[in-house]
């Protein structure tokens, strides 16, 4: 019994002694890989977030492709470097575009501040070329000078159907009640 104890006793001092690894050892090729999908995939969050604010993203869609294209050739050292690039430049691009906004939203603001607002009952609206002031209902819903909520175009179509035959359809130089 003595002997079975001491045994027992023996290989628990050697596990302490040397230690048990707290996770399974990865060998460097897998964890390269694996540190090359995390940067690929959160450089395409990051494409996707400056996207979904108007940044221009073709820099960082370029060098996604190239880390995807050096992941599928086995180059994951090259791989994560380019999605670290990619990231990096469409962080950069959403800020830009961020900053653009910031801009633009104050600048409109300045000029509404200078007009007249016109009374709060219904106003005229002369829509504009695509081509110079984007405008379909959608985008005219958006401006802060009216509804400052692009979903709220409905109203416009509403109160103007009867010079509004389809709602994807407005023509420059129409004049459009806004409720």
């Amino acid at each position: 019994m003595k002997k079975v104890l001491a045994l027992v006793l023996s290989i628990f001092v050697l596990g302490v002694l040397t230690g048990c690894p707290k996770r399974p050892l990865v060998p460097p090729v897998d964890q390269a890989r694996l540190d090359a999908e995390e940067a690929i995939a959160s450089a395409s969050k990051a494409i996707d977030a400056a996207w979904e604010v108007g940044a221009d993203v073709t820099i960082a869609e370029s060098l996604l492709e190239e880390a995807r294209s050096a992941f599928a050739e086995g180059d994951y050292a090259t791989a994560t470097s380019k999605a670290w690039e990619a990231e990096a430049a469409a962080n950069s691009a959403r800020e830009e575009a961020l900053a653009r906004a910031m801009e633009e939203e104050v600048v409109e603001e300045e000029i509404v501040a200078e007009e007249e607002v016109v009374e709060e009952a219904a106003r005229i609206y002369v829509v504009g070329t695509w081509e110079r002031d984007r405008d379909c209902l959608w985008n005219i819903a958006k401006k802060n000078r009216f509804y400052g909520d692009p979903w709220k175009w409905k109203r416009i179509y509403r109160a103007n159907t009867d010079k509004i035959k389809d709602p994807d359809l407005i023509y420059p130089g129409q004049r459009l009640v806004i409720p």
